[in-house]
């Protein structure tokens, strides 16, 4: 089920009347059956715009639609949505499987599909053995939160989520409150549920990692607007924005002042890249990985002084300062380099990005 978001926007007054515009004027459709992360720093917008989704707040203007269904004037529990918070909300007298249940078992519409009692617990049965089939926690049925692990607690609160059967399941940062490792572990876990379940997905998240992980797509926000919508890859390979290029990746990019001349960008003093970009002064930005290590005196290539090396796993980063800016290099360990050398470079095609005095990407070298 596709959902459309059409002139979206939430605001806020404060007690002295004071305007914030959380969300603005989003315009966005989310295919069907895909898993969307919705990313940006806090304050973004970003959870408003699923709370708006789920129904807990309510639009200042805008149409929210769940395929053809206007939904923007239903409350939470006529939306067929499930909602999994960051702090699980499991109830922590309830054994596993009461906590899957709990939802079915306060249905309306459920207990009126399955009017007999025995009937209606037959169905409950399956639909909770199934469930946490699919969650890979049937084994834990009979234990209570306390006597489960991160991970497994947001496995169940899924569970209770999906087992509504929800034309949309939202995820408001479920990984938040986990360590590093579980947090990759789970993250590809919800990636494999919601494959299994095809059900359509919004995922909230100030990772860009987790974001560009699991996502078919990604909705980059800034100060409830949207700066770019996009698959993960695309995000950081054509960032649409100065910000995006910034906010994705990690090491950041390196954003400086460069000028044009005679058909070059020039770093350093030397001829570095090509453009056919008038003469003038551009904000520039290289992703650490973007530099190569070359030899002087080629055409495209330019001079820096190491100020700083560290071992990075299989790269050395190092540092140098790159038309009077601070910038950061990732390079294979195996090419002999140390503080205090001058070392040559030349720059790969991805990477590589020219901005406007707005921040809009005007040109790919």
């Amino acid at each position: 089920m596709d959902i459309i978001l059409d002139g979206l926007t939430k605001t806020f007054t404060s007690k002295e009347n004071t305007e914030t515009i959380a969300v603005n004027n989003l315009c966005v459709t989310i295919p069907s059956g895909h898993l969307v992360g919705l990313l940006g720093p806090s304050g973004c917008g970003k959870s408003t715009t699923l709370f708006l989704l789920a129904g807990l707040h309510e639009p200042t203007s805008g149409k929210i639609y769940f395929g053809d269904e206007d939904v923007t004037a239903l409350p939470p529990e006529k939306r067929g949505i499930g909602l999994v918070f960051q702090n699980y909300a499991l109830y922590p007298h309830m054994t596993v499987y009461d906590n899957i249940a709990f939802p079915l078992r306060n249905s309306k519409s459920f207990r009126l599909s399955h009017p007999d009692a025995k009937e209606r617990k037959a169905a409950i049965d399956d639909i909770v053995i199934r469930t946490a089939k699919i969650v890979a926690i049937e084994q834990l049925l009979t234990r209570k939160p306390a006597q489960l692990s991160g991970g497994q607690q947001q496995r169940v609160a899924i569970a209770r989520a999906i087992a509504k059967q929800p034309k949309v399941l939202l995820l408001d940062e479920p990984l938040s409150n986990l360590d590093a490792r579980l947090r990759i572990q789970t993250r590809e876990e919800i990636r494999r549920i919601q494959q299994a379940t095809g059900i359509t997905t919004v995922f909230v998240t100030h990772d860009q990692e987790e974001a560009m992980s699991i996502t078919d797509e990604i909705i980059v926000m800034k100060d409830g607007v949207v700066q770019q919508v996009a698959p993960p890859q695309e995000t950081y390979v054509h960032p649409a924005n100065a910000f995006v290029a910034q906010f994705m990746g990690n090491p950041p990019i390196n954003f400086f002042d460069a000028s044009i001349s005679s058909g070059h960008v020039i770093l350093n003093g030397d001829k570095a890249i090509r453009t056919t970009l008038p003469d003038g002064r551009y904000k520039v930005g290289i992703r650490p990985e973007s530099f190569v290590p070359d030899e002087a005196g080629k055409d495209g290539v330019f001079h820096v002084d190491i100020g700083y090396k560290a071992t990075v796993g299989r790269d050395f980063q190092v540092r140098f300062d790159l038309n009077g800016k601070y910038s950061e290099a990732l390079i294979e360990s195996d090419y002999e380099v140390s503080e205090g050398d001058t070392v040559f470079f030349s720059l790969k095609k991805s990477g590589v990005h020219i901005f406007d005095d707005q921040g809009v990407r005007i040109e790919r070298w």
